[in-house]
């Protein structure tokens, strides 16, 4: 195994499977050697803080983070206790990956009142970032405040990262998280946008910060069927299509064809999706150049549908991460 390998990690989306299948992904990836589980959480799935804290005690090494918890889901006081619940049951292996979410749906599901997306944001990053790294928290703001201490066992070096494309959310990240995930960014997207915009933000705090992650989710599926699992994962993108901030992100990414057509042309496909393993090896290495410290495999395709297929991606993927 090479001493600079990329860390590779699996996206485990709960959607639609028991918690028993979820486990055995999970302690699949572990068993190969994969370096960390990363856990969406989309309106109507399992509540990921749960599972988090599940997994800390049916996993020995692998490190866990939910990718992206939605901050309309808890106040931002109960989601730090939330993760440094799960840290300290895991032995310190959690992280706490925090994002808007389906803010409208979010909203209307537990009744909470719109927001300017960048200055709420801001206002939960410093509540949570506080109660994690310093222990306590003092701050009254607009649209987030916390007053609460923390008493129980507690890594101040858990990592924050928030979930974001935008150019001014990634500068957010830069000047006030601990790392950065991105969903269905190309790596041209990560050159001209994505980095520009962290600089930014770390120029903010002094330069970029000690342990700082760039966290990038691959959408793959190795399955011996790419043309198949294309024309699935097209319909995948099609969904992604109709929702405006996605729409945004793609128009920056050059997919103006796709967005006129709502529909993924092949361009899209390809650029967003790794159905061999040549696009894998590739990916792999166009996200190394551009900075990235970590991949999270998205079992796309196919491989999202099949328990075993997603098995098998999971593993090709991490033994062509090696190599490459």
């Amino acid at each position: 195994m090479p001493a600079d390998r990329i860390r590779v990690g699996a996206v485990v989306d709960s959607g639609g499977i028991p918690p028993s299948a979820l486990l055995g992904i999970v302690g699949h990836a572990e068993d190969i050697g994969m370096d960390s589980i990363w856990l969406p959480q989309l309106p109507n799935q399992l509540d990921v803080a749960t599972v988090l804290a599940a997994l800390s005690v049916h996993t020995k090494r692998v490190t866990l983070a939910s990718a992206v918890l939605p901050m309309y889901s808890r106040p931002p006081v109960v989601m730090a206790q939330s993760a440094l619940t799960a840290d300290a049951i895991s032995g310190g292996r959690v992280g706490l990956g925090l994002g808007l979410g389906h803010r409208g749906v979010g909203d209307w599901m537990v009744g909470g009142q719109p927001a300017p997306a960048l200055a709420a944001t801001r206002e939960y990053l410093t509540v949570v970032t506080s109660m994690i790294h310093d222990g306590d928290v003092n701050f009254d703001g607009t649209w987030y405040s916390g007053h609460a201490a923390y008493i129980g066992e507690r890594r101040e070096d858990l990592p924050v990262y928030l979930g974001t494309f935008g150019p001014k959310m990634l500068e957010l990240a830069g000047e006030l998280a601990d790392g950065v995930i991105l969903w269905m960014c190309t790596t041209d997207y990560l050159t001209q946008h994505a980095m520009p915009a962290l600089r930014r933000g770390w120029a903010r705090r002094g330069g970029r910060p000690d342990g700082f992650k760039i966290v990038a989710m691959m959408h793959a599926g190795v399955t011996g069927a790419p043309e198949a699992d294309r024309d699935l994962f097209a319909r995948t993108l099609a969904a992604y299509l109709r929702v405006a901030t996605y729409r945004s992100l793609f128009e920056r990414s050059g997919f103006a064809a796709s967005i006129g057509a709502n529909m993924a042309d092949d361009g899209m496909i390809r650029a967003l999706g790794a159905f061999t393993e040549d696009e894998v090896a590739q990916r792999i290495s166009g996200y190394r150049r551009c900075g990235v410290d970590e991949i999270g495999v998205a079992p796309a395709g196919s491989a999202k549908r099949s328990y075993d297929l997603c098995l098998k991606t999971l593993t090709r993927v991490y033994e062509i991460a090696d190599e490459v």
